[in-house]
């Protein structure tokens, strides 16, 4: 069997990596004892640690069978579904309403990320947290490849080459606003000043400060929102 293409051995352990690492940071935002819909839940490595760690009850959708089946052993019910299709939440309707809603390093790949934000308002409770995370297509390196006259795709990252759409901080913010959720904060993942700053903080035991020019330095963008209801 094929080895999916988003896939972990094991399920994410946040004590085994960066604290300032994008799943690491996902997870921490992440209430406890929370129904979860995930979309883009890929072989079930951050679903398995929402349901053994977390103490959630996840629903993941997925378009890849080979990490479904995967993902199925590790959580609490994994679904093959297009994600651009029109009905494609319908198989999750039978476990809301959920409390919230995570779409990590997915909504890029859909044709029609506005669509899936629409059909999950049905399913989501009045005031229900949704986290989603986006590469930032105008990270410096991507800035440094343009002027160069540079847009090359590779097999992961920004320029993933199954990327359909790509966003900055302010696009990121208006795809979810544009859909009637409250964005209530930006965190950013893949900037070494940031992490050094957040090191630092750690060490003195300061609160972690705010995200430092995420336009340029943030790889990817971690928006936390709420659904106005």
């Amino acid at each position: 069997m094929a080895t999916p293409k988003y896939h972990i051995e094991t399920i994410f352990t946040p004590e085994q990596t960066n604290p300032d690492d994008a799943h690491s940071l996902l997870m921490r935002l992440i209430p406890r004892n929370s129904r979860v819909l995930e979309l883009g839940c890929a072989s079930g490595y951050l679903s398995g640690y929402m349901e053994q760690r977390l103490g959630c009850t996840v629903t993941g959708l997925e378009f890849d069978p080979a990490a479904v089946r995967i993902a199925a052993t590790r959580m609490t019910q994994a679904q093959v579904v297009d994600l651009d299709q029109a009905d494609a939440l319908a198989v999750a309707a039978s476990n809301a309403p959920y409390d919230g809603l995570l779409a990590a390093a997915i909504l890029e790949h859909l044709k029609y990320p506005e669509a899936i934000l629409q059909q999950a308002k049905a399913l989501l409770k009045p005031g229900a947290w949704v986290i989603v995370s986006l590469p930032n297509i105008a990270h410096w390196s991507i800035r440094l490849k343009l002027l160069r006259g540079r847009f090359d795709y590779t097999d992961y990252g920004i320029m993933d080459r199954t990327h359909v759409h790509f966003y900055t901080v302010d696009t990121g913010r208006r795809l979810l606003e544009d859909q009637g959720f409250r964005v209530e904060s930006v965190h950013i993942a893949g900037s070494a000043v940031q992490n050094l700053a957040n090191r630092f903080a750690r060490a003195t035991k300061r609160p972690l400060p705010a995200p430092i020019l995420p336009g340029p330095l943030a790889y990817e963008l971690i928006y936390v929102a709420r659904w106005r209801g």
